[in-house]
Formats: C-alpha cells, structure tokens, sequence
C-alpha cells in the first residue's frame, strides 16, 4: 500500500516523464496489421514542378524561317530542273546520228532480170542533218553474169536476145527515217533499229552485149531516179548494219534486133531501141560512223 502511493505521488510531480512514456509506448502498441498496410501503401510520387510559360523559349520565329527558306529552295529546284528529268520509264534512244557521217561500203545483187545478173560494190557517204534527215552521195561498180536461161533461149529458140551490161552509177540520195524501235534477241540483248526510205537522182552508164561479139560495142549515158528502203541495226556507237532493196529507173539504149553486120557503133547507136528499164537490188551494207560517240543534248 505504501509503494502504491508512493507511485502514483511521482506520476502526478512529473508530467513530462508521464509524455515520454505515452509516446515510446504508442509505436510499441502498433499491431502488425498497421505496419504491413503501411509498407504495401505506395510512396507518393514527386511531381516535377510545372515549368512556367514565361521560361518557354518561342520557336514559332525560326519555325517560320526554316519553312520558309525549304519553300525558297523548293521554288529555285523546280525552276532549273525540268519536268521530265526524272522520268526514266522510257529509255533513250541508244543511238544518235545527227551531225555524223556514215561511211557505208556495201554489196548487192539484182533480182528482176532473168537474163543477166549483176553483181556491184559501191558505197555511200551520208551526212546526217538530224537524226531523221540525211544527204548521201552514193557509187557502184556492177559486174555482170549471163543467166543459164539466157543460153537456153538462143537454143531453143533460135533467137539471140538483145542485153546491156551496166557499168557503173553516181547518184545523190536523200533519206528519211520514218520508224525506230528495238526487239530482244535470245532473251538477252536488246537490239535497237530504225527503217529508211531513200530516194535519188544521178547517171548510169551502160553498153551493149552485142549479138554478134565482132560487132562495135557502143555505150550509154543515162539519167537515172532510184528509190530504196532499207533496215538499219544498230551494233555499237559506231557500227551499224543494213539490209534493203533499191530500185533504179531509167531508159537505156539496146541494139537494133535488124542491126547491118559490120556497122559501126555510133550508127548502131543511132538506130538503136530505147525501152525503160529497171535494176532491182538486193544490198548489204556496214555503216561505220564518225565521230565514233556521241552526246546527248537533253537530259532523261
């Protein structure tokens, strides 16, 4: 009873100690109930401080530059680059001829004439003006075969058949090419051509086979017109081939069927027939170009 007393007399002097004993007793009291909500409860996030629109820096000045200055380059791109620089669907044409010469030797034989057959080795000289347009100059050789027909006339027929040779010819040709374009050859290579119609003017000289070989041979000067068409395939830069057909009009002279034995030529040639003839031929021909390369003028 005395130390009861004596307890509660030092609780009730001493306050302070009576606060600090409530206090280290409250966490001692906590259950474990309290404490794991407390640890399963998530820390609050720190948010960052909200910036002030006053510290924003303003773009909206060097947005509008920089738009401005790619709407300028846009401009300028457009105005020296030209509309179809960047088309390149269609391709070029792989060769150009404009302003180049064509050095073409050829050969060719005719096919209209059952008599006699004519073998010639020529060339053309040809200046492209553009690359559809040309002027050429062209000159041949002929060299003649009397058909195996021709000897079975005189044998059957007793008749010996009036014939002239041709000699040689000169002519001034002018070109046009109406068509170009390019086919592929064994699935692999591309080859392109074009087609030419030609037409010309120049001279043909021609003399007579006469019938009787002790007879004067007397000799031809004529005016001569010839149209061709022919194929042209384009090799290298500087290489093409041809094919084609040529046709040469003009009215020859022969001997008189009723010529006098022993007659000379210039009275042969007097009483001679003129009838219009036709030298059709088959021609091959190489055309080797200079300058070798060319350049295009327009871009793709």
């Amino acid at each position: 009873m005395k130390r009861l007393a004596f307890g509660l007399l030092l609780v009730l002097a001493n306050p302070g100690l009576a606060a600090a004993a409530e206090a280290s007793a409250a966490p001692a009291g906590e259950t474990a109930e309290e404490k794991s909500s407390e640890a399963e409860a998530p820390a609050p996030a720190t948010e960052a401080p909200e910036a002030k629109k006053d510290e924003l820096p303003d773009l909206s000045d060097e947005v509008k530059e920089a738009a401005t200055q790619k709407e300028e380059a846009a401009s300028e791109g457009a105005s020296t680059r030209l509309s179809w620089e960047d088309i390149v669907v269609v391709p070029r044409k792989a060769f150009l001829k404009r302003h180049r010469f064509e050095l073409a030797p050829f050969t060719a034989i005719s096919i209209n004439d059952s008599m006699v057959r004519h073998y010639s080795f020529g060339g053309d000289l040809t200046f492209y003006l553009t690359d559809v347009f040309s002027v050429a100059v062209e000159g041949q050789y002929f060299i003649k075969e009397r058909s195996e027909r021709e000897s079975l006339v005189g044998f059957q027929f007793n008749r010996a058949t009036t014939l002239n040779r041709f000699k040689y010819s000169a002519s001034l040709v002018f070109g046009y090419v109406p068509g170009y374009g390019k086919f592929g050859l064994f699935n692999k290579y591309i080859v392109h051509w074009d087609v030419t119609v030609n037409a010309g003017i120049g001279l043909i000289w021609t003399e007579i086979i006469p019938v009787r070989i002790d007879d004067e041979i007397f000799s031809n000067r004529n005016i001569c017109p010839s149209l061709a068409i022919s194929t042209r395939m384009f090799v290298t830069d500087w290489l093409a081939l041809s094919i084609g057909l040529r046709d040469y009009m003009f009215s020859d002279k022969f001997e008189n069927r009723n010529r006098l034995e022993g007659q000379s030529a210039a009275a042969a040639k007097a009483d001679g027939v003129s009838e219009f003839t036709q030298n059709v031929m088959v021609f091959v021909s190489a055309g080797l170009y200079l300058p070798t390369s060319f350049t295009y003028k327009t871009p793709r």
